[in-house]
């Protein structure tokens, strides 16, 4: 499966939020309590069963430290579902969130897609920072829905979280099926992770 031909999904924030986790638990991946923090990008794909139809989606992972901010607007095009992903405990990475925000807007402009506010790590919830009140005014704001989760410990939650956003792109957007390029999948493909640089 290419990538350029799935329903394009792309985490966005700063490093270390668990955006590579939240992408690993969500395909049944393994969890990696010691993952490095991602180089440039990577994206893995699956497949999504609806309304008796299969479905491809690619899952895009993003550096989230500074020096790639820059080749990260570079990956933005063409998604069409977008989560901006904060740790609960850690402040700079929700404060960082409009950065994120409006870069995907300056960026899709018109296009269309859907996005979401993801708040990670809700199993260090001893260490909350972020306030679940301050990510719905965040979320409300910019009219998105929200979900605070663990990659740890809410794999369920997540994942159907995850597959609503689908959902709602699907049915918002593939009545115009030629135009968004969405690629109907067979049974037997699989699941894999592909390199991008």
């Amino acid at each position: 499966m290419s990538g350029k031909n799935n329903i394009k999904i792309i985490l966005l924030g700063e490093s270390g939020v668990g955006k590579t986790n939240l992408i690993n638990v969500s395909l049944d991946r393994e969890f990696e309590e010691n993952s490095a923090s991602t180089n440039y990008c990577s994206y893995l794909e699956g497949i999504l069963d609806y309304n008796n139809k299969k479905y491809s989606y690619a899952l895009w992972d993003t550096a989230g430290q500074e020096i790639y901010k820059s080749l990260n607007r570079i990956f933005i095009k063409e998604s069409k579902i977008i989560l901006f992903v904060y740790s609960i405990n850690n402040k700079d990475s929700f404060n960082e969130m409009e950065y994120w925000i409006n870069s995907a807007e300056e960026i899709l402009g018109e296009d269309k897609y859907i996005r979401a506010l993801v708040g990670n790590k809700s199993d260090l919830y001893e260490e909350q920072i972020v306030s679940d009140d301050d990510a719905q005014k965040l979320a409300d704001k910019y009219k998105m829905k929200m979900k605070i989760t663990s990659a740890l410990t809410d794999k369920a939650g997540f994942k159907l979280f995850l597959k609503e956003l689908i959902i709602d792109y699907i049915e918002s957007f593939a009545t115009e099926e030629e135009n968004i390029n969405i690629k109907l999948v067979n049974q037997n493909d699989e699941q894999s992770k592909k390199k991008c640089c």
